[in-house]
């Protein structure tokens, strides 16, 4: 009941596609000065990558509306809900490169349908001296739940961490933020806001 769909992918065969996104990013991180939303510290590249020509982002936002589709379709057939469409979907698509003591605060995309995070390198961080370094946290979007003593049998969060070449789908609703990365090489990331739009049928 109440139920809120987060999907984590592995992506395969990235490697090619991650380092050039990395040097792209980088570089532009390093002579541009980027703008701020959620991030404190940081570089927010423009939300314009799904708009980019370059095949690197095109070949990454196909790959993220695959599986966006993936995920909806498998979510309705288990909800049993049929879907008698076909969709469109338009992205939305930024980068943020985090360095050490980088963070972003809480925050939601409630405007998309689902929203998406990739981890094209998620850093060198030392998890046994900072082991929330740069995690990923998603909050308990049913406010005010209360807590028994001494269980935790409603947690108010959950965290992913994020490993490269991951990608995490869930509802632009739910409330997230990024835990403070501790580490020595950059931890770089692309977001999207996905909308999906039933595409009409000839009548």
């Amino acid at each position: 009941m109440f139920g809120t769909p987060v999907a984590t992918f592995l992506l395969d065969d990235m490697a090619e596609l991650d380092r050039e996104l990395t040097t792209r990013l980088v570089a532009e991180a390093e002579t541009t000065p980027g703008i701020t939303r959620s991030n404190y510290g940081g570089w927010h590249s423009p939300p314009d990558l799904s708009l980019r020509h370059e095949d690197c982002y095109q070949q990454l936002m196909q790959r993220i509306v695959d599986r966006i589709h993936i995920m909806f379709r498998e979510l309705a057939e288990i909800e049993g809900v049929t879907i008698d469409h076909d969709y469109t979907t338009s992205l939305q698509a930024w980068a943020m490169v985090m360095k050490n003591g980088d963070y972003s605060t809480i925050h939601d995309h409630a405007n998309a349908h689902w929203s998406v995070v990739y981890y094209v390198d998620a850093g060198d961080a030392d998890l046994t001296a900072h082991p929330q370094s740069g995690a990923f946290t998603l909050v308990d979007p049913r406010r005010g739940t209360a807590v028994i003593g001494g269980v935790d049998l409603f947690p108010t969060q959950f965290s992913i961490r994020p490993v490269s070449g991951m990608l995490v789908v869930f509802p632009g609703s739910v409330q997230h933020f990024v835990h403070t990365y501790r580490g020595r090489r950059p931890r770089i990331s692309i977001s999207c806001n996905a909308r999906l739009e039933p595409i009409a049928t000839p009548s």
